[in-house]
């Protein structure tokens, strides 16, 4: 029979260390699913659609389909930090969005026209978008600059003041390059998740067995058989 007389400090560090590496591991196995999902979802989007019918007419997919056709825009553009194969500027325009029916108030549509790469200054003109949910900040996302026309994330309201139009013309939604799969899906395959959580899981592993030698290097945990000996003077008795 195991003996154990757990050391009680290294005890309670090992569980709380077991259970961030589990929670780890579990959430690098969500994360492969949501992300195998997403990509199923992005290659289904089906043919290319007009700017009318992807915003009259949305699927349920985080993508919509590639749109195409004429994009009518008008007044200034502002530089949004992303990014691609470099660091560089997306150029968003404004754009009357097409109604859905004759009662519609008159809206806009938030557009990426072109992509300036940051140490050359050439521009890109983009040619298929699709229509997306903009996303918001991260923890580490500098703070915009309306006076210089630097954006580092979205900012309905300032955006739309800086375009000069009422915040709730603005459409929740905008329409960003479409030149191949987003780069949040590709860089780390579902593949990739994989890997980390067994990396994780290998870690928890790892932990437990040496938690279980130190024990056994200092006596505190010992398997024990039961005695012959002891079993025959039982019988004699």
């Amino acid at each position: 029979m195991p003996r154990f007389q757990p050391l009680p400090l290294l005890t309670l560090f090992t569980a709380a260390s077991l259970a961030l590496l589990l929670t780890l591991g579990g959430w690098q196995m969500q994360r492969m699913s949501w992300k195998a999902g997403q990509i199923e979802a992005y290659e289904a989007r089906g043919e290319a659609v007009g700017f009318r019918e992807a915003l009259c007419e949305p699927g349920t997919g985080a993508f919509s389909a590639p749109v195409t056709g004429p994009v009518p825009l008008s007044g200034q553009t502002l530089r949004l930090y992303t990014l691609r194969e470099t660091a560089g500027w997306m150029r968003l325009a404004l754009m009357p969005a097409p109604r859905c029916s004759p009662d519609d108030p008159a809206r806009f549509l938030m557009v990426e026209v072109a992509f300036e790469d940051l140490r050359s200054e050439a521009q890109t003109a983009v040619q298929v978008w699709r229509i997306e949910t903009p996303p918001g900040p991260g923890l580490f996302t500098p703070g915009n600059d309306p006076d210089t026309n630097a954006w580092y994330s979205h900012d309905r309201a300032a955006m739309a003041a800086a375009f000069g139009i009422d915040p709730d013309s603005l459409l929740p939604v905008w329409a960003r390059s479409d030149s191949g799969m987003p780069a949040s899906l590709s860089r780390t395959p579902p593949a990739k998740h994989l890997g980390y959580a067994l990396t994780w899981y290998g870690l928890a592993l790892a932990l437990i067995g040496v938690y279980l030698a130190l024990h056994v290097s200092r006596g505190r945990l010992r398997f024990t058989t039961p005695s012959h000996d002891g079993d025959k003077n039982k019988k004699a008795d």
